[in-house]
């Protein structure tokens, strides 16, 4: 049995270790890769170089485990396999965000649709090739495009024939969770995530304040405002980021799977939410659903968001923050 002396000597011993690594100044690390279709970085601060290396080292791991599971354009992706076979098994987190998937779509009253592959196929969003197609092509993709079809039973997913799913509405917020999720479980107290856009903080930045993000202008160069973060993500959807213009009418690629055309009432929305997959996948219904409607349904939801949007050739702003 150790005796007191024992005892306070290893209190002392930890106590002094614990005061040496609170007193050691933070270092800032960054991670960055090319996944999900776009520039990943995160930038975190720590104490120790190996461990910050062990930290990259498994960020960077889970996230090219996810991108080789949810990548619509990777030939070797289990989504593009599922698309092929109509059935795929899965991993039990990608099991859960395909049921998150269907949540958001009754929560959104389907404006968020994970089988809204056949649509932006048609539409030529996926070869480049961008086109405007007639309503009876656009009536035949819509056949096939229902998230309410996708079945879910023990490990496997199952689509019925002629469907496709695209998780690119919601992927990179998912991945960002996960990057966070690691960071956190390693005791990371402040950093900054951004995946292809999806950005999510936590704790402050190390001057002691909120992180400060910038909202892309959607109708010219730079930022157009900014807003801060802690412990917090924001997802903005523009139709700037992906779109063809034709007879002086803007086409972008985020499409409202209820009528198979492009949304038509949105510059950009801007969702604020505790976690990156629902900030994700909320920034596209919003986008879907115009000013008015989308700001009540946050209002709803008790969530924050900003909305440019076009009127008579200016840009005007709605929010609820």
């Amino acid at each position: 049995m150790m005796n007191q002396r024992g005892i306070t000597f290893i209190f002392i011993i930890v106590t002094t270790l614990f005061l040496l690594t609170c007193g050691a100044p933070q270092k800032e690390y960054t991670y960055s890769n090319f996944l999900f279709g776009s520039q990943c970085t995160i930038t975190f601060y720590y104490i120790g170089d190996e461990r910050a290396q062990e930290i990259i080292d498994v960020v960077d791991l889970e996230l090219v485990r996810l991108d080789s599971l949810l990548n619509y354009f990777s030939e070797y992706s289990l989504i593009t396999h599922l698309n092929r076979l109509s059935r795929v098994k899965a991993p039990s987190d990608i099991i859960f965000l395909v049921s998150f998937c269907d949540s958001i779509s009754r929560l959104t009253n389907g404006r968020f649709d994970i089988t809204i592959a056949p649509l932006l196929e048609l539409w030529g969003f996926y070869e480049g090739e961008k086109r405007l197609p007639d309503t009876e092509e656009i009536a035949q993709a819509m056949k096939a495009v229902d998230y309410r079809r996708v079945q879910i039973k023990g490990d496997s997913i199952l689509l019925q024939p002629g469907m496709k799913i695209d998780l690119g509405g919601i992927a990179q917020g998912y991945a960002a969770d996960h990057a966070a999720l690691i960071l956190r479980q390693r005791h990371v107290k402040s950093a900054i995530i951004d995946i292809g856009g999806e950005v999510l903080t936590i704790g402050q930045s190390m001057q002691g304040r909120s992180w400060r993000v910038g909202i892309r202008n959607p109708r010219g160069a730079g930022i157009i405002e900014t807003v801060e973060l802690s412990d917090s993500a924001v997802s903005t959807s523009g139709d700037y980021e992906k779109f063809f213009i034709l007879r002086e009418k803007r086409y972008p690629h985020i499409i409202d799977p209820t009528t198979g055309l492009p949304a038509q009432e949105f510059a950009s929305v801007t969702v604020f939410a505790d976690n990156a997959t629902l900030a994700d996948a909320l920034s596209t219904a919003v986008a879907i659903m115009g000013p008015r409607d989308g700001i009540e349904f946050l209002d709803s939801l008790e969530l924050q968001g900003i909305i440019y949007y076009e009127e008579n050739g200016t840009l005007k702003r709605v929010a609820n923050r």
